[in-house]
């Protein structure tokens, strides 16, 4: 992705995918996701989560896939999170881009990738025994604060970002008391617990009231724009609501009504 990778996508996208953010407590199996940008709500992508649980109905394996306007997939994610539900192993490929990245192994040090243009980067960081998650294990650690979180305190936890293979200090806290598509939820603010608040955008997200499933995303993507070569930088993502009709993915093709 060369010089299509910033700092803001590396601590924003990729740490805070949007693969699998579901919760736990949900029974569909299948989950759809429709990107819009953030400010002129130009349809951009479709993101259809598929993932199957083990006999105490937690999330087991995932798989999400991203198609464009036209129905074309544009990147694909693997998630297991059977070993450790915050610190999936998993891994993102973007073949156009000749991009991939995630985790090989979860346990301690944990091992992570990153393919690059054809550059092979891998780095191996150590536990340190604090709240920590990585990629979309992060919308499960969120769901199992959501008690402090609706008390108005402030959550705190390391990210680790495969793609810098790095970890950084994050904070998550509740902003309001929100509804969409007149279901009532929580809406979320995160950002870096460090100055890099001055650098990377904050992230807001909304579950419903019961902490069972997501709403709504606002922030940075991790899917990049093919026009620009860049990652789309402010999109607006809802997982409730009517079906866009410029959605398509394979199961919706074009002469879906």
């Amino acid at each position: 992705m060369s010089g299509a990778t910033t700092l803001r996508w590396r601590l924003a996208a990729g740490a805070i995918a949007l693969a699998a953010l579901w919760a736990d407590a949900a029974q569909a199996e299948t989950v759809l996701g429709f990107a819009r940008d953030a400010n002129s709500q130009r349809f951009l992508y479709t993101e259809v989560h598929e993932f199957d649980r083990g006999s105490d109905g937690q999330v087991q394996t995932a798989t999400t896939r991203y198609y464009d306007p036209q129905g074309k997939e544009m990147a694909r994610k693997s998630l297991d999170y059977r070993a450790n539900r915050y610190i999936p192993v998993y891994k993102l490929e973007m073949p156009t881009q000749r991009y991939s990245e995630g985790i090989s192994a979860n346990a301690n040090p944990v091992a992570t990738f990153k393919q690059d243009q054809g550059k092979d980067t891998r780095k191996n960081l150590e536990r340190d025994g604090g709240l920590e998650a990585a990629d979309s294990g992060f919308n499960h650690l969120l769901l199992d604060q959501m008690p402090q979180l609706r008390k108005g305190e402030t959550v705190t936890f390391k990210l680790i970002v495969a793609g810098n293979g790095d970890r950084y200090r994050f904070r998550a806290r509740k902003v309001a008391d929100v509804k969409v598509e007149q279901e009532p939820g929580v809406r979320l603010r995160v950002e870096p617990d460090s100055l890099l608040r001055l650098l990377v955008d904050p992230i807001e997200i909304v579950y419903d009231v019961k902490a069972t499933r997501l709403l709504n995303y606002v922030g940075v993507s991790n899917i990049i724009d093919p026009s620009t070569g860049q990652v789309y930088k402010q999109v607006s993502i809802s997982y409730v609501g009517p079906v866009p009709t410029e959605a398509r993915w394979p199961q919706r093709p074009a002469t879906s009504p």
